[in-house]
């Protein structure tokens, strides 16, 4: 077949990238671990989370040795190249997880690597854990949270995981809204920002440069959320996702709202948002997709550094029109 042919795709046709989509499910990690100060690089992350989906976090271990399909992995990390070069550059970005992933548990008198050697195969890649620490990712039956593989592989900030897992550790799981008032100092403690000098969003005349903070840092965070299903920003009336904590005319901190969901895969923050849009500019959509939902028959449910500084903490994949027409059928 001539080059050309195969170059030339239509509209809706499957990728190469497609018969390699990562994993949506739920994984889970003892609270004392998400407490900790994480030294990860995002690809780190998004590699470590993999390994985590591949756990059954309710089960003991029967073996410390996790296999990553290696296309899987590399679908994940963004990592593009030819068959010849594609476990190098794989390699080269999570070489260095056994010294990021250094832990110390002073109450258990514990310290060493989560992760002590990556390895690479063929068609995987192999992550061996610290079989003493594998009781943070198994067998938990309390003190524990889950979070939702696809919301990480889809971010692209170390920081946005970092408050994703902040959010799902505070979330009261029995409220309808939660709610939670940050401020700049507790904000830059969290994402390790320089309380001064370079790097700290002060200007040369030493006042905080706020609207600079809110470019690179709050919106940012926002984009990254709004498209999570576990954790989904709710977005207020001025079109962001959070809202300005004021005294006066100063601005003491940042509100975010949000929902959580135990089963996710319902209308991300943003489709949420958009279906408002669309209602809003014409009320037909609602009735329509209302229809459209009353001729489906109800589907069944789906059952379903470089070392840790303790960080302090307050104690608290389906288809759009698919997730749309189930709420709407309930």
């Amino acid at each position: 077949m001539p080059k050309d042919k195969l170059d030339n795709q239509l509209e809706g046709q499957m990728t190469i990238a497609d018969l390699y989509d990562p994993p949506e499910r739920l994984f889970a990690v003892a609270r004392i671990f998400a407490r900790a100060r994480k030294d990860m690089s995002l690809a780190e992350q998004k590699t470590f989370v993999y390994a985590l989906s591949e756990i059954k976090f309710t089960e003991e271990a029967k073996t410390n040795y996790v296999y990553l399909d290696k296309n899987v992995l590399a679908n994940i990390l963004g990592v593009t190249a030819d068959p010849d070069h594609l476990s190098e550059n794989v390699f080269r970005m999570i070489k260095d997880l056994p010294v990021h992933t250094f832990f110390e548990d002073l109450q258990s008198f514990a310290s060493g690597t989560i992760v002590t050697t990556v390895k690479g195969f063929k068609k995987n890649f192999r992550l061996r854990f610290n079989e003493d620490f594998l009781p943070l990712f198994t067998n938990l039956s309390e003190q524990y949270i889950t979070m939702w593989s696809t919301d990480i592989f889809q971010m692209t900030s170390k920081r946005s995981v970092q408050f994703y897992e902040y959010l799902r550790q505070i979330t009261d799981i029995k409220a309808d809204v939660n709610d939670m008032a940050l401020g700049v100092k507790a904000l830059k403690e969290m994402f390790q920002i320089p309380k001064d000098g370079k790097g700290s969003y002060t200007r040369a005349d030493g006042h905080f440069n706020r609207s600079e903070f809110e470019k690179r840092v709050i919106d940012p965070l926002c984009e990254d959320l709004k498209n999570c299903r576990m954790i989904q920003l709710i977005v207020q009336p001025d079109g962001k996702y959070y809202e300005k904590v004021k005294r006066g005319n100063r601005v003491d901190g940042y509100r975010f709202h949000w929902v959580f969901t135990s089963r996710p895969g319902i209308a991300t923050a943003g489709e949420v948002k958009e279906l408002q849009e669309r209602v809003d500019q014409d009320p037909e959509v609602l009735k329509i997709a209302k229809d459209i939902a009353k001729g489906k028959k109800k589907t069944k449910k789906a059952a379903e550094k470089t070392k840790f500084n303790s960080f302090e903490q307050r104690e608290y994949p389906s288809e759009y029109y698919k997730a749309l027409e189930e709420k709407m059928s309930k």
